[in-house]
């Protein structure tokens, strides 16, 4: 029996306090860093997590003695103090891979292949059992992998399934049972049994079933083939995350699609040919995934710039991205708003050194604005004769300087 009387204490206390958080649904694999055990022998189990310890069926009293270990460390860049180590064991000649579950091990055959070895989630016993209504995106989880044959694959399994006891492997085809499936595969990636060699496994889940998901199975096992494993093989996981997008594919201005658009650029451009337009144009995008939401704002800069932001929230409300459009209205004296021909300077109006790293040296009379190739204004100051301005914190490129109609280019380096 796994000691969580007083985290069920205080999670019932919260609902109770917080009636909306009813509604609400885990988005993450409880315990996914193997921070918490349910003591501390190195034997014990992962809180929430379930190995043939705690296993059922005929043979499982033959089948109980451990095949895992808690460990004291992390992976690269992990922050955490523990990590969980499975490894195959022979029993009684047989070999048995390593094997952790959200659910149970049911051990019902001494043969490995029989399809009464299994892992199931039992519905009436939560200590057997992860509700789970989410569909993540992808799954993430960080590993270690030895193996004596350098064919043998470890294997990382998410199986988000309706509301039944979902069986695995022996339900997997059954795609009335569930809803998603996340599988993922690894060769060794280390040599030596004694030596960490740490990488992040990344696996998209396939929602191809048609159950409405209730619950989560995850699986892990130190051999995706039952009993084809060796004594020494272990596998080492820590912290498996699940990704959910808050990414657009496309973003378009009055029916024309944004040019140069990239999901991963967040920050665009764009002149507008029509001024009028600057807080009116006709906005649309389209998500990556069909359960992120967004929400648009809107603002003025200036007389000839606005922006456009786009705030994208994925399906756990915590994965944000922001995409900002700055628009602006192409200068009056301009014909062609795309290509800046050069305009001869006379004495009045110059800008040295060119290029600049840093302080730009300005002679002219009036208002000096500085416009990226965009069309952004990114500076402007007056000037009535000579005076320097600061480019330092301009990125590099071509910059366009204008004064009383007149224009010069200057490169930032």
């Amino acid at each position: 029996m796994k000691h969580r009387f007083i985290s069920i204490v205080l999670f019932l206390s919260a609902v109770l306090a917080m009636p909306e958080l009813q509604a609400q649904s885990a988005y993450q694999v409880p315990n996914a860093g193997f921070e918490d055990w349910d003591s501390e022998s190195l034997t014990a189990e992962p809180t929430h997590w379930n190995s043939f310890a705690t296993s059922d069926g005929p043979w499982a009293a033959l089948a109980s003695s451990p095949h895992h270990y808690h460990r004291h460390g992390s992976r690269p860049g992990g922050t955490g103090t523990s990590y969980l180590t499975i490894y195959t064991q022979s029993i009684l000649g047989i070999k048995a891979n390593g094997n952790m579950t959200t659910g149970r091990i049911h051990a019902g055959s001494m043969s490995a292949s029989s399809s009464d070895n299994y892992n199931y989630t039992e519905r009436s016993n939560a200590e057997h059992s992860v509700p789970f209504t989410a569909t993540p995106d992808s799954m993430y989880v960080w590993v270690s992998f030895y193996a004596y044959h350098t064919g043998s694959e470890a294997q990382v399994e998410a199986i988000i399934h309706g509301d039944n006891d979902f069986k695995a492997p022996n339900d997997v085809s059954d795609l009335s049972k569930y809803k998603g499936r996340a599988v993922v595969h690894t060769t060794r990636t280390t040599e030596n049994p004694s030596t960490m060699s740490w990488t992040q496994l990344r696996c998209p889940f396939g929602y191809r079933g048609t159950a409405e998901g209730r619950y989560l199975l995850l699986n892990m096992t130190t051999n995706n083939s039952p009993g084809a494993g060796e004594g020494n093989d272990s596998l080492s996981i820590d912290d498996i995350e699940f990704i959910y997008s808050s990414w657009l594919t496309s973003i378009t201005l009055d029916g024309t699609a944004l040019a140069g658009f990239d999901k991963g650029q967040l920050n665009y451009s764009v002149r507008l040919s029509d001024t009028s337009k600057l807080m009116t144009a006709e906005v649309a995008w389209v998500t990556e995934v069909d359960d992120a939401t967004v929400t648009m704002e809107r603002e003025r800069l200036s007389d000839s710039t606005a922006r456009v932001l786009l705030t994208v929230r994925a399906e756990d409300s915590v994965t944000v991205h922001q995409y900002a459009v700055t628009l602006t209205a192409p200068l009056e004296e301009e014909e062609n708003p795309v290509g800046i021909a050069d305009v001869q300077a006379d004495k009045m109006f110059t800008a040295y050194p060119n290029p600049v790293k840093r302080m730009l040296t300005i002679t002219a009379g009036g208002l000096v604005t500085v416009t990226d190739m965009a069309g952004c204004v990114v500076m402007e100051k007056e000037c009535n004769g000579t005076t320097q301005i600061d480019m330092s914190h301009l990125a590099a490129g071509m910059y366009i300087v204008r004064s009383n109609g007149k224009t010069l280019k200057i490169v930032k380096e």
